[in-house]
């Protein structure tokens, strides 16, 4: 029988009458002992995301949605993405049998558009958002979306506080999750785009009485949150973007102020970190752990490298890395080792399976 994690938290969520559900949540944590003797550190361990049906945490938000919407009569859904909310409404809403208008925003990489073209055989319109990307055009597409949601009587899906605040709601079961998996987490890293995951997790972290400090992570290219907290910013906007990170592209976040009160609440603080330590801590982290994010979720990963390095974390910290989504949606930037790789005779496999034993200076038993 499928697990629903909605089932599980009912009495702490937004009222329903039904469940959608594809078995979404109840995500493991594991521990990460080379990234912890990297850091120095006691322990580190991870929130995997990746986990959830369609790869990320936007599962969460899209399966309370739609049994939002269900339940209280709605006659469609329409929301915005970067990529990982546009699969999982889609998704949930096919599960759900409500038609949706999904309008992509900013750059989304192929591996979180393409799949859409199959929820599309259904009743899904998706179109892309000229411009989107730029604050200006970002506003003007909110403002239209949330008309047309009003005019149309279609459920708001876009997964933000400002807009949908509860479908939001849904993210709180990370943190339901963790008070049962790792309370004594010292540290907890989320990624930063709109702010509406590290204004989730602060509330459920509130409701189970857990009190780790919130580390926001953002690209240098793209830091309103960051650079407001640091004081650099008078506001937590920004003028534009410049960061290639897909779905940290919002320079101005709509939940940026809950955000910022989020981490200064919890006394902690804000770490932005270069594309390209970003993308090298998205390598690492397969090939030291085992564990292959996609970029966004990777800043994590760099935020607590970058952390370490200025003396932010003691010996005895416990950090969480909240890891939101998979590195299979967002494949194009190993394109060019894939054309590299070498091409051998048949006959000649078991040579260069010797000189791979000799090159990695590998011992194989008797």
């Amino acid at each position: 029988m499928t697990s629903c994690v909605l089932n599980r938290f009912t009495g702490d969520l937004p009222e329903t009458s039904e469940t959608v559900c594809l078995g979404e949540g109840n995500t493991p944590v594991v521990d990460l002992p080379v990234l912890a003797r990297r850091l120095g550190v006691r322990s580190v361990a991870a929130k995997l995301e990746t986990a959830n049906p369609t790869g990320s945490y936007k599962d969460r938000v899209a399966a309370l949605s739609m049994s939002l919407a269900r339940s209280r009569g709605y006659r469609g859904w329409v929301a915005t993405s970067s990529g990982n909310a546009g699969m999982a409404m889609a998704a949930y809403g096919a599960r759900a049998g409500i038609p949706g208008f999904l309008c992509l925003a900013g750059s989304v990489p192929p591996e979180k558009s393409l799949p859409l073209l199959a929820f599309g055989a259904g009743a899904l319109q998706v179109v892309r958002v000229d411009g989107a990307g730029r604050p200006e055009v970002d506003g003007a597409m909110f403002d239209q979306v949330r008309e047309a949601a009003a005019r149309h009587k279609l459920y708001l899906g876009v997964t933000l506080h400002a807009f949908n605040p509860d479908g939001m709601r849904g993210i709180d079961t990370i943190a339901y999750e963790l008070a049962e998996q790792l309370p004594d987490a010292t540290h907890v890293y989320a990624p930063v785009g709109g702010g509406g995951l590290l204004v989730a997790l602060a509330r459920g972290m509130a409701d189970r009485g857990l009190a780790p400090r919130l580390i926001a992570c953002q690209p240098t290219g793209c830091a309103p949150v960051v650079r407001y907290l640091d004081g650099q910013l008078p506001a937590v906007t920004v003028d534009g973007s410049t960061t290639g990170i897909s779905a940290l592209q919002l320079p101005r976040p709509p939940d940026g102020e809950a955000a910022v009160e989020a981490v200064a609440g919890s006394q902690g603080w804000g770490t932005a970190i270069d594309d390209e330590d970003i993308l090298a801590a998205q390598r690492w982290l397969a090939s030291a752990e085992g564990v292959f994010v996609e970029p966004a979720a990777a800043t994590t990963v760099a935020a607590a490298l970058a952390d370490a390095d200025r003396g932010r974390l003691r010996a005895d910290a416990r950090p969480l890395l909240i890891l939101t989504g998979a590195g299979w949606k967002d494949l194009g930037r190993f394109a060019p080792d894939a054309s590299r790789l070498p091409t051998v005779e048949v006959g000649r496999v078991s040579q260069h399976v010797d000189d791979w034993i000799d090159a990695v200076g590998a011992r194989v038993a008797d």
